[in-house]
C-alpha cells in the first residue's frame, strides 16, 4: 500500500470517526429534567414539530430525530393534543410520549409573575390545590431539597450552602408560566421550578466577579427596586458602584422584605430592624435573593451599566421612572422635590 493511499485512508477515517462522534453527541438527551407541556396541532408537520422538540430543549437535533421517527416508524403515530414530557428523555421515551395521550394526567395552568417570595407563591400554590402550604415553605428552607445536580449547576459554593438564609429557595423559583397537577410532592415543583431558572439562565454572561448565586440576589433586590425594563441596568450598576466603594447599598425592598406585610412607605423604625437582610445596617448583598427576578433582571445584575452614579429615587410624576445622581448633594435636591419619596 502507497504512502497516498495511506493517508487517503487515515483522512477518511478521521471523519468518519468525527462524524460518528458529532451523530453520538447529538442523539445524546437534552439537557434538564424538568416536566413541560408540549402541545402538538393538528395542522403541525412532523418537521416543524421536530424544531418545536429543539427549541423548547427536548432534542438536540432536529434532523436527526426527524429520520430516527422515521425509520421506527413512529413518525406517523403522533397523537393531536397536550402532551408532558420530560427533558432529558431519550428518543425512543419522547416518541412513546407523544404517541399517546393516555399516560397524560389533568393539570392546571399556573403563572408564576416576576417579584414574588416564596411565602407568595407558597400562597398562590396551595390556593390551586397543586401543594400543601406548609409543606411547600418547608421544603422550601433547606438545601437539600435541591439535588447535587442542581447544586453543581448554579454553582454554588460550601460558603453560599451553609449560610443562615431565611429560605434556601428564595429567588431561584423562575417565575413563569407552568402546568402543575394537583396534590403534588412539594419537592418535585420546586426542583421543576429550579430547573427552568438553571435553563433560563443558561446563556448568561456575567461581567462582574460575583458568584452565580450572588448574581441572583442583586437581581432579586433590582427586580423589587425597578419599575421599567430600560431602567435595570442602570440601577444594577448603582448597586455594584456602592458594594465597590463599601457603601451600604440602603434598598427598601430589602427591608420590606422582613415585614409580615409591605408597607406603602417605610418608617425610621424600620430602617433600623436588626438583621442581615437589613441593607440600611449592613454592608453588602443580604444573605439569599428576596424574591424572584425575571430574566431582564438576571441580565442587569449580570452585566450592570457602567457609570458614576451612586443614587436613584422613584419619580412620582406617573412615568415609573427614578431620578439617578452621583452624589449625595445631588440625591438630596431630588428628595426636597414635591410629591417624591
Amino acid at each position: 500500500m502507497n504512502t497516498s493511499v495511506k493517508i487517503i485512508l487515515i483522512i477518511f477515517f478521521t471523519i468518519f470517526v468525527i462524524f460518528a462522534g458529532w451523530i453520538i453527541y447529538a442523539v445524546m438527551p437534552a439537557e434538564g429534567s424538568a416536566e413541560k407541556p408540549f402541545i402538538v396541532k393538528e395542522s403541525s408537520d412532523f418537521s416543524s414539530l421536530s424544531r418545536k422538540l429543539k427549541n423548547e430543549g427536548f432534542v438536540k437535533n432536529p434532523f436527526l430525530f426527524n429520520v430516527y421517527s422515521t425509520i421506527t416508524g413512529k413518525k406517523e403515530k403522533i397523537a393531536t393534543g397536550e402532551h408532558t414530557i420530560k427533558q432529558g428523555a431519550n428518543y425512543k421515551e419522547i416518541l412513546a410520549d407523544l404517541s399517546t395521550l393516555s399516560k397524560e394526567t389533568e393539570a392546571d395552568e399556573v403563572v408564576v409573575p416576576e417579584g414574588l417570595t416564596v411565602i407568595e407563591m407558597a400562597d398562590r400554590l396551595s390556593q390551586k390545590g397543586i401543594v400543601d402550604r406548609e409543606a411547600f415553605l418547608n421544603k422550601a428552607k433547606t438545601w437539600n431539597t435541591l439535588t447535587k445536580e442542581q447544586q453543581e449547576q448554579l454553582k454554588f459554593n460550601d460558603e453560599e450552602l451553609h449560610q443562615k438564609v431565611k429560605y434556601a429557595v428564595e429567588g431561584l423559583l423562575y417565575p413563569d408560566t407552568y402546568f402543575f397537577e394537583k396534590k403534588m410532592d412539594e419537592g418535585d415543583v420546586i426542583r421543576q421550578m429550579i430547573d427552568r431558572m438553571i435553563e433560563k439562565t443558561a446563556n448568561i454572561r456575567m461581567t462582574t466577579d460575583q458568584t452565580p448565586y450572588e448574581m441572583i440576589t442583586l437581581a432579586s433586590i433590582i427586580e423589587e427596586e425597578a419599575l421599567l425594563n430600560k431602567e435595570k441596568r442602570t440601577i444594577a450598576g448603582v448597586f455594584i458602584n456602592r458594594i465597590r466603594d463599601g457603601k451600604k447599598l440602603q434598598s427598601c425592598s430589602t427591608v420590606q422584605y422582613l415585614l409580615d406585610k409591605p408597607k406603602a412607605a417605610l418608617r425610621r423604625k424600620d430602617l433600623k430592624i436588626k438583621s442581615p437582610y437589613n441593607t440600611y445596617l449592613n454592608e453588602g448583598l443580604p444573605p439569599s435573593p428576596i424574591a424572584s427576578p425575571d430574566l431582564t433582571s438576571l441580565k442587569a445584575a449580570a452585566d450592570p451599566e457602567k457609570h458614576d452614579y451612586y443614587y436613584f429615587l422613584a419619580k412620582q410624576d406617573g412615568t415609573w421612572s427614578h431620578y439617578f445622581s452621583k452624589t449625595y448633594k445631588q440625591h438630596r435636591k431630588y428628595t426636597q422635590l414635591s410629591g417624591n419619596y
